[in-house]
């Protein structure tokens, strides 16, 4: 194996691909779900679990025993799991001997010189774009997963062939998971006032939410709710015979006149790929309502990749963001690689201020 320069020649030079990558940061950035919610932490050298999530957490959920027992005999796999190193997320697209001979096919097309030069343009960048993009969509794929379950599934971080970690718990209290009256799939279910009663519990622990999250499929269960709609009439009070419009507005309307957070619907659906093919998946926990506090809720703790440190001679780099992008060449066999390589983990600062309802799970 040999690596050497890649195909683009001066249009992959450094500089070239960082103008390239800086000239659509805005854009790319409003394509992330994460940023919204999350800020990045300092670069480190090193990054582990109990980084990211916090030492002080870890060690307290692990160790909180009654005081005049003895010490419990348990197994460290949890622990040593929250101990872990993080995984790279690594992801390389390759354009392969027939995409390259359909490049060089351009040469052929009765264009310009100047549109000839833009499509080659256009493919260096459809690879960078794809290759830069992908963390953003594992991290989106983690904090979405985490916001929703508080755990985050670390399988996917480099599927399929990434270290498993399995599910990482982010040490939320177990009272921050609460359950309904009745199944919201029960037609004699009070939704509204399920959440009311999360919202009072929360209350008395010196909490206050800013909005509540819910899946599509979730908001058209319960916006079709008759306890819903029987609520919203009698706030509305149409008259007889008139009907009252159940959209996302009219129940906001009432969230807010009876001191309650407004409703946010997620409608999420990233690709990922199984066994070299792309799988559509939704990370947000369909069957759970997320009760979510105003401003940031946490922060992406990410380490330094050893190629920034000590590049490799022959590969082009660029960063976008704290992903660092790499091209290059490789005769063995023949194929141009682009990747996109990135130390982060997303953790949840503000989790004790973050509450579930589970609508599949009725209170025993």
């Amino acid at each position: 194996m040999a690596i050497v320069a890649s195909l683009f020649g001066d249009l992959a030079q450094e500089q070239n691909l960082q103008a390239l990558i800086d000239d659509q940061l805005q854009l790319l950035y409003g394509q992330s779900i994460w940023r919204r919610h999350l800020d990045w932490g300092v670069p480190q050298m090193e990054l582990t679990f109990a980084t990211a999530i916090g030492r002080s957490r870890i060690e307290s959920a692990a160790s909180i025993v009654d005081p005049d027992s003895p010490a419990p005999k348990r197994s460290r796999n949890k622990l040593e799991k929250l101990e872990g190193k993080i995984p790279t997320m690594k992801e390389a697209f390759d354009l392969n001997q027939d995409d390259y001979r359909k490049l060089r096919s351009l040469q052929n097309l009765p264009i310009s010189d100047q549109a000839r030069l833009n499509l080659l343009i256009q493919q260096l960048w459809n690879d960078v774009q794809i290759a830069a993009t992908s963390t953003d969509r594992r991290i989106d794929i983690m904090f979405l997963q985490g916001i929703s379950t508080f755990e985050i599934d670390v399988t996917v971080l480099n599927n399929p062939d990434g270290v498993d970690f399995g599910k990482i718990d982010l040490l939320a209290s177990a009272d921050q998971k609460r359950t309904v009256s009745k199944v919201w799939t029960d037609s004699t279910a009070d939704p509204i006032k399920d959440i009311e009663d999360v919202v009072t519990y929360a209350g008395s622990k010196g909490r206050r939410f800013n909005e509540i999250w819910m899946d599509q499929s979730t908001w058209s269960r319960f916006k079709n709710h008759p306890e819903v709609y029987k609520k919203l009439a009698a706030f509305y009070n149409p008259g007889s015979g008139r009907t009252v419009a159940i959209t996302r507005s009219a129940i906001n309307e009432y969230m807010v006149e009876n001191e309650l957070p407004q409703i946010v619907v997620q409608n999420h659906r990233i690709a990922v790929e199984k066994d070299g093919k792309p799988e559509i998946i939704n990370p947000f926990k369909v069957e759970n309502v997320v009760f979510v506090p105003a401003g940031k809720l946490g922060i992406v703790h990410n380490a330094i990749s050893i190629e920034t440190m000590e590049p490799v001679e022959g590969i082009n780099y660029a960063t976008y963001d704290r992903t660092l992008v790499s091209k290059w060449r490789d005769n063995n066999p023949w194929k141009e690689f682009t990747q996109a390589e990135l130390n982060a983990f997303p953790a949840l600062e503000q989790i004790d201020g973050i509450y579930l309802l589970q609508t599949d799970v009725p209170t025993v």
